[in-house]
């Protein structure tokens, strides 16, 4: 059998007399220790110091060292703090006990020694040092436990004073340490909040349940912390107090609160706080008989900022007005605390009013906006115009629940923004039944694009040097068979609206390479221009679009011409340009339409230069009668002159326009007095038969 047998423990016996040394060490072996026995007491000393010993007996008379010194060397000892040291005397006098256990003696025996018991009283001996030992070595975890927790700890009387603490004090800017008998019920609380945690501690004390107060002060570093104190009753009667800084906490929630509840942007309250907020002031106006206003504000040129100069001077432009609004609204909350202004999403911005007479107020509130939005807005130089629409919905008289008087408030806005009404408008039931129509002709013109229920009608465009058709401008056009015809103005609103630009974009190339296709086999290559929407060009694919439907009609991309807003080239934006010059490859013309009445740079126009650009017809109205107008149209035309440029004048009306842009050098011009827009059977009717009958005569004589 192998193995190691396990050492028994050791037992130090010093006695100078040989008799009752031998059986003090047969008594230890009775109790299974390995006895080692001394007859001095310098020698036991030097065996307990080099051993591990489980107890020591020593007589107290030896020579050389007595039991009471050997007793008060081995205590100096850490390692032996905590090993039963039995006294073995035949002093019965009360002095000489005193000295023993002075000395740190764990037990005394007296002799004669009852030796028949001995092994018994030993091993009880025994039994409770291993008791202390393990109580001690528990202490030790315990002690160490809390001084690694965070938190401060009190045990304290029902009346609130402090019984004991094992670690108040540890914090640099807590109170000093608390101990039995210490009037220190100040650290458990700052003194505003002192009364409600004594409070806390006598109910406690009385009930058992348990409790929790938070609160905040400053720290000596001038921070702002957060702490929760909790109070639990132990056994006795007396209270438990945990206090736990929770400065991080806090901090963190609150972070996350921001980020769950405020636009990080502009720093208001968002879309889910805004409506949590109405929930609660619509339940808190139910009970206090009061209405709730629903301020919806839209920023009605905020889009073309966006598409103008990019993101980043737009989200300055919002930054700038949500302090405008923040602004606007602190006199009505200082009048009414009820009153929250909140970015609802993009360029909407939704403010909230409790009030009896929320109605009144809401109108003021939408009045003082309107003023304040008609100063510009200043960035880096320039002035932007945001002129807002505004609607108004009330709860409960347009509605009972949130969702419904959001959604009324929203459809105010949207028929104030129609321009139908003033740039307020307050809703009404009837606004809902627009709001259908709305969405009806949404879906009939979806229902349009995908069946082949559109048309285009041609607008001819004239060189001014011999009279003849330079080419045409296609415009769509669309007959419901229930509405009617409607106007391109709203069904490109709505188009735009609801994304089905692109789709509505991808009709009109394939129906206008269709039409070449018709053109070219009679012979005559007339240049079809197509607007281009910027959502095209940002979200789309107008030049694959183009390539394709040419390529599934067999006519060159060249005779296609490609018409945007002048804000759409002044825009900075990579995706553009390259959209633009994927056009351009493709061998298509680019046109500025309606130039002069957007944010013109000539910087844009050279880095990525068009092909033409139109004067728009603002500027020819009165391009004969008015100097101003005629002074933008002489700049027009140099800058064309300059750049090589195509200048064609849109919306000529009158002989005198006409003559005025002929005389100054005006390469072409199209309007109502040279051609209305056509039919394709129409336009090839009236010019058409003319080139082809100029052409059959070319022809003949040639021949």
């Amino acid at each position: 059998m192998s193995g190691q047998t396990r050492a028994a423990p050791i037992a130090i016996i010093a006695d100078d007399e040989d008799l009752g040394r031998l059986l003090l060490v047969e008594s230890t072996a009775e109790c299974g220790l390995e006895a080692l026995g001394f007859d001095n007491g310098t020698a036991a000393l030097d065996a307990a110091l080099t051993r591990d010993v489980a107890i020591v007996l020593l007589d107290v008379d030896m020579p050389g060292m007595d039991g009471f010194s050997v007793c008060r060397r081995l205590r100096a000892e850490s390692r032996l703090a905590t090993v039963p040291i039995v006294m073995v005397t035949g002093h019965e006098d009360s002095a000489a006990i005193s000295r023993a256990f002075e000395a740190g003696a764990t037990d005394f025996i007296s002799k004669p020694v009852n030796w028949a018991l001995l092994p018994r009283r030993l091993e009880y001996i025994l039994r409770n040092a291993a008791a202390a030992r393990a109580l001690t070595e528990r202490m030790v975890q315990v002690r160490t436990l809390v001084e690694a927790i965070p938190d401060t700890l009190w045990v304290v009387a029902p009346d609130g004073r402090i019984q004991w603490s094992p670690n108040a004090g540890a914090s640099a800017e807590s109170a000093p340490p608390a101990h039995a008998g210490d009037d220190h019920e100040a650290m458990l609380a700052p003194p505003e909040r002192l009364p409600e945690a004594l409070a806390a501690i006598r109910q406690t004390a009385n009930d058992g349940v348990q409790r929790k107060l938070e609160y905040r002060e400053s720290g000596q570093s001038g921070s702002r912390r957060s702490f929760e104190v909790r109070f639990s009753r132990r056994e006795g009667g007396d209270v438990v107090v945990v206090r736990q800084d929770t400065s991080e906490r806090t901090a963190a929630a609150e972070h996350i609160e921001r980020l769950a509840y405020f636009d990080s942007l502009t720093g208001l309250p968002n879309r889910q706080r805004c409506i949590e907020t109405a929930e609660r002031m619509f339940a808190e106006a139910a009970e206090s008989q009061e209405s709730v206003a629903v301020i919806y504000l839209d920023l009605n040129s905020f889009k073309r900022v966006n598409d103008t100069f990019g993101h980043s001077v737009g989200d300055a432009v919002l930054r700038t007005v949500a302090g405008n609004l923040t602004r606007a609204l602190e006199s009505f909350k200082a009048a009414n605390e009820h009153v929250t202004v909140a970015r609802f999403g993009g360029d909407e911005f939704v403010i909230l009013l409790r009030h009896r007479t929320a109605r009144s107020l809401a109108i003021e509130i939408a009045a003082t906006c309107c003023a304040v939005f008609k100063n510009p807005i200043v960035y880096e130089g320039l002035e932007f115009y945001s002129a807002p629409s505004i609607g108004l919905a009330i709860y409960p008289d347009d509605g009972d629940d949130v969702a419904t008087v959001l959604k009324h408030a929203d459809t105010a806005m949207y028929q104030a923004k129609t321009g139908a009404t003033a740039s307020v408008a307050v809703y009404t039931a009837a606004m809902s039944s627009r709001l259908r129509d709305w969405l009806d002709l949404e879906a009939r013109l979806r229902r349009a694009v995908q069946e082949d229920l559109l048309h285009l009608q041609f607008q001819p465009k004239f060189r001014l040097h011999d009279n003849r058709v330079a080419g045409v401008e296609a415009l769509l056009r669309w007959s419901d068979a229930e509405h009617g015809d409607i106007s391109p103005n709203r069904f490109v609103e709505i188009a735009e609206d609801s994304g089905l630009i692109i789709d509505l974009g991808s009709w009109v190339a394939r129906a206008a390479c269709r039409q070449l296709r018709k053109w070219l086999d009679r012979g005559c290559a007339v240049p079809i221009a197509i607007n281009v929407s910027g959502k095209e060009l940002l979200h789309g694919d107008p030049a694959r679009v183009l390539e394709t439907e040419a390529a599934a009609a067999g006519v060159p991309p060249s005779l296609i011409e490609i018409e945007i807003t002048e804000s759409l080239l002044v825009k900075d934006s990579t995706v553009v340009r390259n959209a633009l010059e994927k056009l351009r490859q493709l061998g298509c013309r680019i046109a500025l339409d309606d130039f002069g009445t957007g944010y013109s740079s000539l910087a844009y126009i050279t880095r990525f230069p068009p092909d033409r650009i139109k004067i728009d017809k603002a500027f020819v109205h009165n391009v004969d009668r008015s100097a101003s107008d005629a002074a933008i149209a002489n700049a027009i035309l140099s800058l064309g002159a300059s750049l090589d440029l195509i200048v064609t004048a849109e919306g000529i009306e009158r002989s005198g326009q006409l003559e005025w842009l002929r005389a100054r050098g005006c390469h072409e011009a199209q309007g109502f007095l040279l051609s209305r827009p056509l039919s394709a059977r129409d336009f090839e009717q009236r010019f058409l038969r003319e080139s082809e009958s100029a052409a059959h005569s070319e022809r003949q004589g040639r021949a």
